[in-house]
């Protein structure tokens, strides 16, 4: 054997490494190549959700009634439209969690009214001995999306 058969015994032997290391790294980058289009098919699904939720939100109104104290002594009670959407038929009942009096609100006879987004509509409110400081307040309303109803808690302190 001469070192001629050497040389090429060795330089043989040395493509096939090189042979088979580029196989490894060829089938790697195409396991790589598929998760990250797994990761792009999750994440395409994923802004597609948020879109359509987005989507769905802006046709939603969100009412929410609160007592406020203009002055020490001048209650208000106020429903907010804090949805992107109008509320129309908006209407609100107060009950007293305590089983006391509920405080009285003065003009919510003109209920069922329609909020504009970021609209308010302010009432007069009264409270006294004997009544209740903790009210439940049930707001309803007909947006884009259908009915809607929701409730709170509402502390007139």
């Amino acid at each position: 054997m001469s070192w001629g058969d050497a040389f090429t015994g060795a330089g043989v032997l040395i493509a096939l490494a090189a042979l088979l290391y580029t196989h490894r790294v060829s089938r790697r980058q195409t396991e790589l190549a598929q998760q990250q289009t797994d990761v792009q098919a999750r994440l395409t699904a994923i802004e597609e959700g948020r879109r359509a939720d987005e989507i769905d939100a802006r046709r939603r109104a969100r009412v929410v009634p609160a007592f406020r104290r203009v002055e020490p002594k001048r209650l208000r009670f106020v429903l907010t439209n804090e949805g992107p959407a109008p509320a129309r038929d908006v209407r609100c009942q107060l009950e007293a969690l305590d089983g006391l009096q509920s405080p009285r609100v003065i003009g919510l006879g003109v209920l069922p009214v329609e909020l504009r987004p970021g609209q308010e509509m302010e009432f007069a409110a009264s409270v006294g001995l004997g009544m209740s400081t903790l009210i439940r307040a049930v707001a309803s309303w007909i947006d884009d999306a259908g009915g809607q109803e929701e409730s709170f808690t509402l502390n007139t302190l």
